[in-house]
């Protein structure tokens, strides 16, 4: 495979005049700067050194084209929203190396803009003067001449004492009263912090950061000393021989790492193409193509019918070597209707009303995809198994029954549903969009298997993920305890009757999911310092230390740090610790401290500011995002909180325990699955974790009294739970021997669906 084309660019704006709190972006017509959205532009940074002048270095993955940016001003934390370059947008060529852009100051229509390649390969570019100023107005590709509103900003709780106050008559939204700035730094973007002059790197999912990795020859090195390692455990599992490794493996989701993400099934989807394909399968991921993506190459089109006319998409593929002849061919679907600024489904607080259509259209597109792409000289054909993730893919194995086996294609093909969130479902008016016109579905077969309820559409409903679940040769979530949730009628969000009809044919399983090889305290480079099993007791020492003193913390050994890492939100059980922290602060055990990270409400962010500022020294509160602190948290605290209401899988809690930190959870989904509680002294030399059942303050406090008190009064035992969880494995090879079992089960088993009618599969 050819070398990425990258170019690597350091920003410098001679001069911006800002006051404490407002930041600098850099926004442009890459999706790298953001595609013309401040919310995910390039965001500088300064020093009392330094200021008024503002940087920025980074690397884009697509060294081609011109860039067309401007820099912005955030003015939120004044009310104002973002203030635009007024004038015609800048304009970088992009070309491979490394090179410095200099502009003289902010909106000065003089500003020189220069290229000065900083490698002797690159050949110097002479200043040229900026166009004369236009105003650029909404069109595609140039920034909206109005501030755009935005959820709250990522930024830090701390040091907030002396913080100036909205008026209560201000004209300012919610969000922007919530927001907290660092008067000790002066003219500081919120992007430099508490981190004693490292800039916290703030980012605006907080989506499972599983991979800060996606270069194969790092992963693939990953792999095999992780590999190394663990054949020198006594009680290593041995491998599950897998009986259908010639079967073609097809995924299709609506996300896919690194490409585009909002969550954690972008990261799952990414997965599945990279461990299927170093399984040994022939492996092909399917997304659509949001933006545009360095490295791809169009391979084919096809019309498609759909929504009563035809639409042409294109095929674009990106092929991944792992090494061993093992690959993973990325194709992303083509098509005006996937490239939209407000985001990959809809704006803030809404949906594309089109959405129906374009996740319609990407499962058609995906299921002629095997038959029609040649890649590597041949076409995966029909005997695929299609991987199908979340509502948006639910469509297509209704499509696989009523339009292709119907007429004797994929006769032998199988497909999964496999469901991230059953919370989301995909439910659309029938009456408004009709199963045959519309959809292009026989109304009289595939009709009955979407249909759906709903409080507001009420029977007049089509339902894309009970149509998945309906079709699919078998059904699979991300843990097994989520499995038997979905069954109730507590969890099932409607159609626990229907699962519970999948799980009675024995065609519905969980699958705890894996974590990428690169969380281990033994190679991270995130963390102060690498440590084993073996001495895990001073690496953590050395880690806690630096992660104390870095967030402004008291350094103390015998206090017992405690973190919290997610959404600001009462799903994720942020009411149940604000509840708790009086009496964690003052109770007994007591000496312990806290660290909150995470973004979210600003109603809960404004909670935990609060709590900083009335326990100096013994909490932390950073209401934004950085996953390399996050690394260091899992390095460098004793307990990791995740109180969730319900949470499918769960991530953090598996990280936490790589890194020798317990975790205190909810006995929900796949956090139940994952830490092994201790009930009593019996569970001693299995337990990795502290759980407690009921949603409530009291059922909180009663697994922190028993972290606390064991960490302070019984440490042989803390030791010993820690040794326990750094032992498990959470990687992702333990969980494709579990779906390697499945693909067996589903290519040996009939198809659990006839193509010929409804009533032939429901007689």
């Amino acid at each position: 495979m050819a070398a990425k084309s990258v170019c690597e660019v350091s920003f410098k704006l001679g001069r911006a005049q800002t006051v404490p709190g407002e930041g600098v972006l850099i926004v442009g017509s890459h999706h790298a700067f953001g595609s013309w959205d401040p919310q995910s532009g390039v965001r500088m940074v300064t020093d009392e050194g330094s200021y008024p002048a503002w940087n920025a270095k980074l690397q884009v993955p697509e060294a081609a084209g011109v860039l067309e940016f401007k820099y912005v001003i955030d003015r939120q934390i004044n009310g104002e929203g973002f203030f635009w370059e007024e004038g015609e947008n800048r304009r970088l060529p992009l070309q491979p190396g490394s090179w410095a852009q200099h502009d003289t100051a902010f909106g000065s229509p003089g500003s020189k803009l220069t290229q000065e390649p900083q490698s002797a390969a690159q050949k110097s570019q002479k200043p040229r003067e900026q166009a004369p100023p236009v105003i650029t107005g909404p069109a595609l590709g140039a920034p909206p001449p109005m501030p755009v509103p935005r959820e709250t900003e990522s930024r830090p709780a701390s040091h907030v004492d002396d913080l100036p106050t909205t008026s209560e008559g201000s004209d300012a939204s919610p969000e922007e009263k919530s927001m907290v700035s660092e008067p000790n730094l002066r003219n500081v973007p919120s992007s430099v912090s508490v981190m004693q002059g490292n800039a916290m790197q703030r980012l605006a999912s907080l989506s499972a950061f599983d991979q800060l990795v996606d270069d194969a020859d790092q992963m693939a090195a990953m792999r095999a000393q992780m590999e190394e390692e663990a054949a020198q455990l006594e009680d290593r599992p041995v491998r599950y021989g897998a009986r259908h490794l010639s079967t073609p493996i097809v995924i299709i989701s609506s996300e896919m790492h690194p490409w585009s993400k909002t969550g954690g099934l972008a990261m799952i989807a990414g997965s599945y193409g990279y461990e299927f394909a170093l399984r040994g399968h022939r492996t092909m991921a399917i997304a659509p193509m949001y933006d545009e993506y360095a490295d791809c190459t169009c391979i084919g089109s096809k019309s498609i019918e759909v929504a009563g006319g035809w639409h042409e998409v294109q095929y674009f593929l990106h092929r991944k070597v792992y090494g061993h002849g093992k690959v993973c061919d990325y194709v992303f679907v083509n098509h005006p209707c996937f490239r939209r600024a407000e985001g990959i489904y809809g704006p803030p607080g809404g949906e594309y009303g089109d959405n129906l259509f374009r996740f319609a259209l990407l499962s058609l597109a995906a299921a002629e995809a095997p038959l029609i792409l040649e890649i590597d000289g041949s076409t995966y054909g029909q005997d695929v198994l299609f991987i199908c993730n979340d509502w948006q893919t639910g469509i297509l194995p209704v499509y696989l029954l009523y339009k292709y086996k119907l007429h004797n294609t994929y006769m032998n093909a199988r497909s999964w549903m496999v469901i991230h969130n059953i919370a989301y479902q995909g439910k659309y008016s029938k009456e408004q969009f009709p199963v045959d016109s519309y959809l292009g579905l026989p109304r009289t077969l595939a009709g009955n298997d979407l249909q759906g309820e709903d409080m507001h559409l009420g029977p007049d409903c089509i339902n894309l993920l009970a149509g998945g679940i309906r079709t699919a040769d078998r059904v699979l979530t991300v843990s097994p305890n989520y499995a038997s949730e979905i069954r109730s009628p507590e969890g099932g969000n409607g159609l626990h009757e229907l699962l519970q009809q999948r799980g009675n044919e024995l065609r519905l399983a969980g699958i705890l999911n894996g974590i990428s090889d690169e969380w281990s305290p033994a190679t991270d480079p995130k963390i102060p310092r690498n440590y084993r099993h073996s001495d895990f007791e001073e690496g953590k020492r050395v880690c806690k230390a630096a992660l104390q003193k870095e967030l402004g913390l008291e350094v103390d050994p015998g206090a017992c740090l405690i973190g919290f890492c997610g959404r600001l939100c009462y799903q994720k059980g942020l009411t149940l610790i604000m509840a708790c922290i009086d009496w964690m602060m003052h109770g007994q055990p007591n000496r312990c401290q806290l660290i909150i990270m995470g973004k979210g409400e600003h109603n809960l962010a404004e909670q935990v500011g609060a709590a900083e500022r009335r326990f100096k020294g013994r909490i932390c509160g950073y209401v934004g995002f950085d996953p390399c602190v996050e690394r260091r948290m899992m390095a460098g605290c004793d307990l990791l909180l995740m109180p969730s209401q319900f949470e499918p899988c769960g991530l953090p809690q598996m990280y936490a325990q790589m890194y020798g930190t317990l975790p205190v959870v909810h006995e929900t989904g796949g956090l139940k699955d994952s830490v092994k509680g201790l009930w009593d002294d019996s569970h001693i030399d299995v337990a990795t974790g502290f759980l407690f059942s009921g949603f409530d303050e009291g059922a909180l406090k009663h697994a922190l009294y028993t972290a606390l008190s064991t960490f302070h009064q019984r440490k042989d035992i803390f030791k010993k739970m820690q040794g326990n969880a750094m032992r498990m494995s959470f990687y992702w090879p333990t969980a494709m021997d579990e779906y390697e079992k499945h693909v067996d089960w589903t290519m040996e088993s009939w198809a659990s669906r006839k193509p010929e009618s409804w009533w032939s599969n429901h007689g």
